[in-house]
């Protein structure tokens, strides 16, 4: 066996029979942002033997100060985040094999990227992906590790199918629009990227090693005040997942549809089964954000070269785009996902 990893295996609860587990396994990572792009780098470094990264967006410069993965000339050069990350992994690790997935992760796809692996990584920036990966997940029986991060406040917590509760256990449902917070919106500190991926890796490790005995409880940072606390989450007794086995996001009964405007520039996004939207709290969000018109109808939200209609029953129109990847993009990190 190489030398590179001789450090792992020196560690009692890796050894030469876990550095050989970590060398078969395979692992997808839904999401190449700030999270996922750092944890790939930690698991590609440690030896895992197969990682997918699936990411729909490209590099961009403000992307940098906490995506520390990526460089300015990927991002001058508009590199899809799977690609780059691809090849950038590929110079740390060639042992290993690298499959960049340049995809929207959406119910129709779900299953064909997020299965036929041993663990899924959360990377996404978005609820409408989390809820779909733990569909996938618990339909599939795959344990998924879970984290986010806005501003410096972070949590993560793994997920093991028939054995704990899942994420809609602690989320029954998408937060109402006007509630969310973004990383445009609320900032985040590269700093605190890395604490809380660092932290998602360990836990994908530990779940390949030590599935058994892996902790699963939802652990909740605050990073400028330096504390972490823990909760443990009982399955909720009427969960539509993993008590009912209903699969609404990855059937497509809920969730977000986005249509093309033939000749208008614009995507219509459609959001299935979410609640009224109270514009006039989204407005005072948007407002430090850019140009904001708000009735009672409607709310438009402007940051050339695009805006944003966003209608009381949840249905919005990106305009400036006939991509609805480019469009999903602008609304999850302008609105919310």
């Amino acid at each position: 066996m190489s030398d590179r990893y001789r450090r792992q295996r020196a560690f009692h609860q890796v050894g030469e029979a876990g550095q050989k587990r970590l060398s078969e396994s395979r692992v997808a990572i839904c999401g190449m942002g700030a999270l996922g792009a750092m944890v790939s780098e930690r698991l590609c470094r440690m030896g895992i033997g197969s990682l997918r990264l699936i990411d729909r967006d490209w590099v961009e410069l403000d992307n940098l100060p906490r995506q520390a993965l990526y460089t300015t000339h990927d991002a001058l050069e508009l590199r899809p985040k799977a690609i780059a990350s691809q090849a950038h992994l590929l110079a740390i690790n060639p042992d290993i094999a690298l499959e960049a997935v340049v995809e929207d992760i959406t119910f129709e796809n779900a299953e064909q990227w997020l299965t036929g692996v041993d663990c899924i990584v959360d990377g996404t920036d978005n609820f409408e992906t989390r809820y779909l990966i733990n569909e996938v997940a618990w339909k599939h029986k795959i344990p998924w590790v879970h984290a986010g991060i806005v501003g410096v406040s972070g949590q993560a917590m793994t997920f093991f199918p028939g054995k704990t509760a899942c994420f809609r256990c602690l989320l029954p449902d998408v937060p109402p629009i006007e509630q969310m917070q973004t990383c445009d919106s609320a900032g985040v500190l590269g700093a605190a990227v890395g604490v809380i991926a660092s932290w998602q890796a360990m836990d994908v490790v530990k779940t390949l090693l030590q599935p058994d005995t892996a902790d699963s409880q939802l652990r909740v940072f605050d990073l400028w005040e330096g504390s972490v606390r823990k909760l443990r989450l009982p399955a909720a007794s009427q969960c539509w997942v993993c008590q009912k086995g209903q699969y609404d996001f990855l059937t497509g009964s809920a969730g977000a549809l986005a249509r093309v405007l033939c000749g208008r520039g614009a995507v219509q996004i459609q959001s299935k089964g979410r609640d009224t939207i109270r514009l006039e709290d989204l407005a005072v969000r948007l407002r430090l954000e850019g140009d904001v018109q708000v009735n009672p109808y409607l709310l438009r939200f402007s940051r050339p070269p695009h805006s944003v209609s966003v209608f009381a029953d949840g249905r919005a129109i990106v305009h400036g785009t006939e991509s609805p990847d480019e469009a999903r993009k602008i609304y999850t990190r302008w609105i919310g996902g």
